[in-house]
């Protein structure tokens, strides 16, 4: 509803909807049928299969790979394409899967609400289908009824309405046909039934507003139907991917054109700048990319935290700020009887079986706030009482009331309710002493306790009672000259380990964001017991004053968000992106699905809501923030280990490039062919498979990881420019000391590549020293193996497949001679990079 029609009374708005207390008459309902479908919500209209799965093959490195694959053709290098094409499919066609099955939470959640609805049409009460109910109608409801629409109370008796899904509370709300204030909060607006929601308790009648795209629920279902906005995993991808581009058209053409005014063969001079630029292109990143996520994902789950969106892990590691609910994530999510004090305040056990009396003995509808009672009685002997007689609670006493027959002490009449209904029908109060007080002196210390436990998040309850010798039966006459016994403090208490939990996010440099439908005084309280900043709040009416520039430049600095509504979650969710940081989002019901989806990690928990669950990327078994942070931390790890294969790879290759690139110039004869250079890929990227299985360094994952171009620009650059210094000492040595013909130098630089990007994974796999930080045994397994299988081709007539011949012994030792010193300059090159500050502390771009 967005004209404010709550502050109206009702039937002023259904005058103005051209209806009654009658309803609207049949052909009226008729005539504005065909506009409310108009507005109904979307029937489940996704994109086709076919252009869902076309879309996975659009990013840049996708489309490097793509061309990579069609150069292996062309170079006559069926293998190494057959292996790439395969690569890419996979991965295109996992993350069609994962799309494909997320878009049915639509679906799930219309089907929801598929069902009738009581109307009054014409004045005669009528079964309509949900999406032929339109404004201007009257609904009748009762308890369990689920809301076909937005709709003003016109009347109602005892009716209480079950939100939570919509607002995340705790508490059933009580609704009245009053009109709400303008500029009250959405949780808070007595006489709105919301669509979706249902009815917890006693009945009512009320005029239908917005039906569709125009309730409170059509519009978050509308903002789940917006596509889901990449990851920053998958614009940190699309970044390098357009990186490796520019840095591939720019030196393919220059050699090329090196080549062409050296006057070399046009063709060869074409192959050997396109294998270049197949040699850069790090053509297992899909599956190292894939066999990480999988390694992450199976490791997470062993924390009860299922990852149902691969690519979310590594985003959930760089995750910098949570946004979680309250209830059931930071408390405990049911109602607890906390606390039964006297009058002033005090504990006061004793009247927690006066309180049990009345809670247990009552025969009216049950509610959360007498189970809570009972549960904290359970272990108390009520000495034999039995019901006597009752006046059941209704909206307009907010009162309920019991006649006990005590054995041993006679009737009496016990009153428990809403404290100001209660203290109007007493006359005395009872201090901790015993002595009886006039209730108009005992009133003000009450109304400062009651103030006191509300402004802790409490909802208060008072206790009376009155002796009624011989009574056999009760009436609402009977609810005075009562005597205020104390009273009863209810709450949904913090977890044990919240606070905790909440540090250790802190201490991994995640800040915690607790977003609530609850009151100020409530959430204030709340966070306080968390350790939350209590001076940083903003409240629901705050967000609606604030653009989404200034929600943007202030919510960096607001630790709680209060009185919120689910457009409200979407909106912080997204103004803390937009401000840099990669946002997790904690939620379970309705009301939190368009925030999930707009989260870089969007999380929900098995009870969930459907919609929410379905909206998630990740999916705890357990409401457990201790779990999720272990979680966070194995995300991290998968993180580190693939930007180790992204570090190594591209410094390797862009190296190799430079080198190759200077040969070709300088010799007379091309430094590697088009298949050499293609093996050694094939060769140096086979233990790189085993990265993601690598172990990683505790420092590495104290703080978020991020993509960052300027680090890995920088990365390739000095360590490969590292890499091709030793390429052209190699060069030298291999020209002017060894006079090694154009097969022999091929021989030796071919085994000299492969030893030394294999080699040197295990100094830059580490920032610290590389004999101090242990490699996964998978790694040093496919390590040794491609050392093997390089000396069987280079040192036996297998390289003539290759073109290459059988290398002298001493070519051999020179080669392996260089590859010890080559790892010795890379580890004193590491020391040095990862001590410049904007190295070992880089402030990544969104």
């Amino acid at each position: 509803m967005t004209d404010e029609s709550w502050t109206k009374p009702a039937t002023q708005v259904a005058a103005s909807l051209s209806s009654g207390p009658d309803g609207l008459s049949a052909a009226a309902a008729a005539a504005e049928l065909p506009a409310t479908r108009a507005r109904a919500l979307p029937q489940g209209t996704h994109a086709s299969g076919w252009r869902l799965l076309a879309r996975q093959f659009t990013s840049p490195i996708m489309l490097i790979l793509i061309g990579a694959t069609v150069l292996s053709g062309i170079l006559g290098d069926v293998t190494d394409s057959v292996i790439i094409l395969v690569i890419v499919l996979l991965s295109g066609l996992l993350d069609f899967v994962q799309e494909r099955g997320a878009t049915g939470a639509i679906d799930r959640l219309l089907a929801s609400v598929q069902l009738t609805a009581d109307v009054v049409r014409g004045g005669t009460v009528t079964a309509v289908p949900f999406d032929e109910v339109v404004p201007g109608d009257v609904v009748q409801v009762s308890g369990g009824d689920i809301l076909p629409a937005d709709a003003l109370v016109l009347s109602a008796a005892d009716l209480q309405l079950d939100q939570s899904s919509l607002t995340g509370e705790t508490f059933p709300a009580a609704k009245t046909p009053a009109p709400s204030p303008a500029g009250t909060a959405l949780a808070a607006r007595a006489n709105v039934l919301y669509m979706g929601t249902h009815v917890a308790s006693g009945s009512g009648r009320a005029v239908v507003v917005a039906t569709g795209r125009d309730t409170e629920f059509g519009q978050v279902v509308t903002a789940i139907g917006q596509r889901q906005r990449a990851t920053g995993f998958e614009h940190g991808m699309t970044r390098f991917g357009l990186l490796l581009t520019r840095v591939m058209v720019v030196l393919v053409v220059l050699i090329f054109v090196a080549n062409l005014l050296l006057q070399r063969p046009l063709v060869d001079s074409a192959l050997f700048s396109l294998s270049l630029a197949v040699g850069l292109t790090p053509q297992l990143l899909p599956a190292i990319v894939g066999i990480s996520l999988a390694q992450g994902a199976r490791a997470i789950a062993k924390h009860r935290v299922i990852v149902k969106r691969l690519n979310a892990i590594e985003d959930f590691g760089a995750m910098s700020v949570l946004c979680t609910d309250k209830t059931g994530t930071m408390t405990q999510g049911s109602i607890h009887l906390d606390r039964v004090v006297a009058i002033d305040g005090t504990p006061d056990p004793a009247l927690l079986r006066l309180a049990a009396l009345n809670a247990t003995l009552q025969h009216g509808l049950a509610n959360p706030l007498d189970d809570a009672i009972a549960a904290a009685a359970h272990d108390l002997d009520l000495g034999g009482a039995k019901p006597a007689g009752e006046v059941p609670y209704d909206f307009t006493r907010k009162r309920l009331s019991v006649l006990v027959d005590q054995p041993d002490a006679g009737p009496l009449l016990i009153t428990k309710g809403a404290v100001d209904p209660v203290l109007a029908v007493c006359t005395q109060a009872r201090a901790t002493d015993g002595t009886l007080t006039p209730i108009a002196a005992a009133t003000p210390g009450v109304q400062a306790v009651v103030e006191t436990l509300s402004g802790e998040g409490m909802r208060v309850l008072a206790l009376a009672t009155k002796p009624m010798p011989s009574a056999s039966a009760v009436t609402v006459a009977d609810e005075a000259d009562l005597t205020l016994e104390g009273l009863l403090a209810f709450a949904d208490p913090v977890k044990p380990d919240a606070a905790a939990a909440i540090a250790g996010f802190a201490a991994a440099g995640v800040s915690v964001r607790m977003i609530t439908g609850d009151s100020r005084p409530a959430a204030a309280h709340i966070a306080a017991e968390l350790g939350l900043d209590t001076k940083a709040i903003a409240t629901g009416a705050d967000l609606d004053a604030w653009d989404d520039q200034t929600l943007g430049a202030r919510a960096g600095g607001i630790a709680v968000f209060c009185e919120t509504s689910p457009r409200h979650k979407e909106r912080i969710v997204r103004a803390l992106a937009a401000s840099g940081a990669v946002v997790g989002y904690v939620g379970d019901g309705i009301n939190d699905a368009p925030a999930l989806k707009a989260a870089d990690v969007g999380i929900s928990v098995r009870a969930a809501a459907d919609v929410a669950t379905q909206s998630a990327s990740i999916v705890m078994l357990e409401n457990d923030l201790g779990a999720l942070l272990d979680g966070m931390r194995q995300g991290r790890r998968t993180f580190a280990n693939t930007m180790k294969y992204i570090f190594m790879t591209t410094s390797a290759n862009f190296g190799n490039m430079i080198s190759m690139a200077i040969a070709s110039v300088v010799l007379p004869f091309l430094p590697l062919l088009a298949g050499q250079i293609l093996m050694i890929n094939l060769l140096t990227d086979l233990p790189a498979t085993a990265i993601a299985t690598d172990n990683v360094d505790e420092r590495q994952i104290a703080h978020p990881q991020r993509w960052n171009m300027h680090l890995i620009r920088n990365y390739m650059i000095v360590f490969g420019v590292v890499s091709s210094a030793f390429d052209l000492i190699t060069f030298v040595l291999l020209r002017v000391g060894f006079h090694a013909g154009e097969k022999e130098f091929q021989s030796a630089w071919f085994l000299g590549s492969v030893l030394t990007e294999v080699f040197v994974v295990f100094a830059l796999r580490t920032r610290g020293p590389s004999w101090r930080s242990r490699p996964s045994g998978m790694l040093v397994l496919l390590s040794a193996a491609v050392t093997v299988v390089t000396f069987a081709i280079v040192l036996t007539p297998l390289g003539g497949l290759l073109e290459m011949s059988v290398p002298p012994w001493s070519l051999v030792g020179l080669v392996t001679a260089l590859t010890v010193v080559y790892c010795a300059a890379t580890e004193l090159t590491k020391v040095v990079f990862w001590r410049v500050p904007a190295h070992a502390h880089p402030v990544p771009a969104r």
